[in-house]
């Protein structure tokens, strides 16, 4: 058994699942996760998941585990019931492998030996127990393994739970048992549908503020705004910013000078590493606007304009602790394609935009839309 489960996991796609084990430690990790490499065969799709397993010995020598499992989606919880650890390991690995790859349920899988326990003193040993999967016979959520319940209002969107009936006992002398189909239906929104994966996208709007420099006079404060589509491995966004007023005063009189702010509107597009729930945005994109000057201590000050155009790029790293929230946390680089001066009669040049603009911002995103990101 060991090498074939070596050769499914090789043959994984990479799958971005992380897994907490906690509980009764009779019951160990590996049973689950030699099951969840089983069904997992073949993947087509992997969807970013964190699963929380808390397993626990119940009375009359029965199991339970409760099951928290947590996607872009949202969360999801569910307790299940068996009469062994192997039984409940092997129906958590079902039910996280459908969420992480409805096609699951779709294709032939091979079927999951469960040994039962060893006997107790005082009670007799179950019989072994042996189930299989086919895309035909298994529901959303067939996993009550003959005694526990798994409601539907606990599974990921796109998931339904059908009833199902008892294996029946085997026959005698076997020690085995070969149930027949589950009598289950498998919701027609659990298939796999090339055209629903395309159009798995979230939306976001974004809110920063931070401190922008050399674009206008000094270092000054300056706010932002955001909002787009993004995907597990990119996004795109259209931006907005106000850079609030500061002065640069001139040689000739130190009362006199411009005071200037800048507003501009973007667009741009980002490249996205991710490292579980960090996300690492590498973007770069074009932005419009207005430099506007306003003469301040002489007489005849008046408000001129300068029209801004600028390459914009920078790295950033967002984390997303809740599927609908994350902090930014960015820098960018200004590059004007159009250079102005601000200056006045008799006081010559008051201020020149720089060749750069560079900027600092810590912001909140939220997020929103029911597929998974990418």
């Amino acid at each position: 058994m060991g090498p074939l489960v070596l050769a499914l996991v090789a043959a994984l796609p990479a799958q971005d699942i992380e897994v907490t084990w906690r509980g009764d430690p009779r019951c160990a990790q590996h049973g689950f996760q030699d099951s969840l490499a089983r069904y997992l065969a073949g993947a087509t799709e992997s969807r970013p998941l964190r699963v929380s397993v808390d397993v626990r010995r119940e009375a009359e020598g029965r199991w339970s585990a409760t099951l928290d499992l947590e996607a872009a989606e949202g969360r999801s919880k569910r307790t299940l019931r068996g009469r062994s650890c192997a039984e409940i390991g092997d129906a958590a690995a079902f039910v996280t492998a459908v969420v992480v790859d409805p096609g699951v349920l779709t294709r032939p899988a091979e079927g999951a030996i469960v040994p039962a326990p060893s006997a107790e003193p005082g009670q007799l040993a179950p019989k072994d127990m042996s189930y299989e999967t086919s895309s035909a016979e298994v529901g959303a959520s067939d996993m009550s393994l003959g005694t526990g319940d798994v409601g539907a209002s606990d599974l990921p969107p796109g998931t339904e739970v059908a009833p199902v009936e008892r294996a029946p006992e085997p026959a005698a002398g076997t020690g085995v048992t070969r149930p027949g189909p589950i009598q289950g239906n498998v919701s027609s929104d659990m298939s796999p549908k090339p055209a629903a994966r395309a159009t798995r996208l979230r939306g976001f709007v974004r809110v920063m503020g931070g401190l922008e420099a050399l674009g206008t006079p000094r270092v000054g404060p300056a706010v932002g705004l955001a909002g787009g589509l993004l995907g597990r491995r990119w996004r795109v966004e259209v931006t907005g910013l106000y850079r609030a007023p500061t002065t640069e005063y001139t040689q000739i009189d130190p009362q006199a000078g411009a005071r200037v702010r800048l507003w501009a509107v973007g667009a741009r597009g980002c490249g996205v590493l991710r490292a579980r729930q960090v996300e690492f945005p590498l973007c770069g994109g074009l932005e419009g606007g207005q430099a506007l000057g306003e003469g301040v201590g002489f007489q005849g000050g008046r408000t001129d304009r300068i029209a801004w155009l600028a390459v914009v790029f920078g790295p950033a790293v967002a984390w997303a602790p809740r599927p609908w929230l994350a902090l930014w946390l960015g820098a960018d680089v200004g590059v004007p394609l159009l250079g102005g001066t601000f200056s006045a009669a008799g006081l010559g040049r008051m201020f020149t935009i720089a060749p750069v603009s560079l900027r600092a911002a810590l912001g909140l995103e939220f997020r929103f839309g029911r597929g998974r990101a990418g």
